[in-house]
């Protein structure tokens, strides 16, 4: 029994010329080329195992959650008021005031 196994590698014919002329240039077979590329001891290869990503969560201020929370429901009350079409006074009102906070 041979202590070699062999590996098929199929590449387009592109990458094939590619790799024979490297091989020319450094007057090296194919084959060493590419033991020469994948030169690597077993202890070193990747584990084929996916590690699973720690998510970490930090603890956030309720302080701030709160205030967060208070500008979003203000802004779902401005959109649900312009999005009624009602009262074309407010919505005036209403652009004013964006406006204004946009140009702070």
């Amino acid at each position: 029994m041979s202590k070699y196994k062999q590996i098929k590698v199929n590449v387009t014919e592109d990458v094939h010329e590619k790799l024979v002329q490297i091989a020319q240039k450094h007057n090296i077979t194919l084959a060493e080329l590419f033991r020469l590329s994948v030169h690597t001891e077993i202890e070193n290869a990747p584990s084929p195992r996916k590690e699973k990503s720690k998510i970490i969560h930090k603890r956030t201020d309720p302080n701030l959650l709160y205030e967060v929370n208070k500008i979003g429901v203000n802004l779902n009350q401005i959109a649900k008021h312009l999005n009624s079409g009602e009262d074309d006074l407010k919505l005036q009102t209403l652009y004013r005031i964006y406006e204004e906070v946009m140009s702070l």
